[in-house]
């Protein structure tokens, strides 16, 4: 059960806003089909995160941190949008400035980006400076924190991806709970049918 996270208020949040995601789905096979695509590609990019990242033991500078900062953070917010089409899709005529399905969507999304990402790269950015000096300084000059460069930083590390370390990570935690998701809004598509 190590993959369970310590409950905080921010987790019960995080919770509370995929609960109102499941209850307000409407899925339909091709929003479905394309919310699922790009939850799987948010969490294919974590996978691959997750196992060269080797916590406050080094500086991970390989795989995806080799193109951004934070790739982590990019697969949650993907798997976040997949998840808002999963649930309605923005073509139905249905869906207007009016419908406040738009908007818990658009806050979820909004709330992410305007309040966590920002207070969350300071704060790991400043630990990040004291626990690696310079070599995170260079880092931090050379990788950007969100748009991925086009070609790798190379660092001189020479870590590879390890299955290992995404379990370590807790990856398969997350993957468990998406299914749950997923599952979950199946089933509510199918009471609504």
């Amino acid at each position: 059960m190590a993959w369970l996270k310590k409950p905080t208020w921010r987790l019960a949040l995080c919770y509370l806003g995929i609960a109102i995601l499941i209850y307000f789905s409407q899925p339909t096979v091709v929003s479905f089909a394309i919310g699922l695509a790009l939850i799987v590609a948010g969490q294919a990019l974590r996978v691959w995160a997750a196992g060269h990242l080797i916590k406050n033991k080094r500086l991970t500078t390989t795989g995806p941190y080799a193109y951004v900062k934070n790739p982590l953070y990019i697969g949650a917010i993907t798997i976040v949008i997949g998840f808002c089409i999963v649930g309605m899709p923005p073509w139905n005529l249905e869906w207007s400035l009016r419908n406040p399905r738009l908007w818990l969507y658009v806050l979820f999304i909004a709330a992410f980006f305007l309040y966590y990402m920002p207070r969350k790269i300071k704060i790991e950015g400043d630990r990040l400076r004291e626990i690696y000096g310079d070599a995170y300084t260079r880092y931090e000059q050379a990788v950007p924190d969100m748009l991925p460069r086009l070609t790798p930083w190379h660092s001189g590390d020479i870590t590879r991806f390890s299955w290992a370390q995404a379990v370590d990570n807790s990856e398969h935690g997350t993957i468990m709970s998406l299914s749950v998701g997923l599952g979950l809004i199946l089933v509510r598509a199918l009471l609504l049918s």
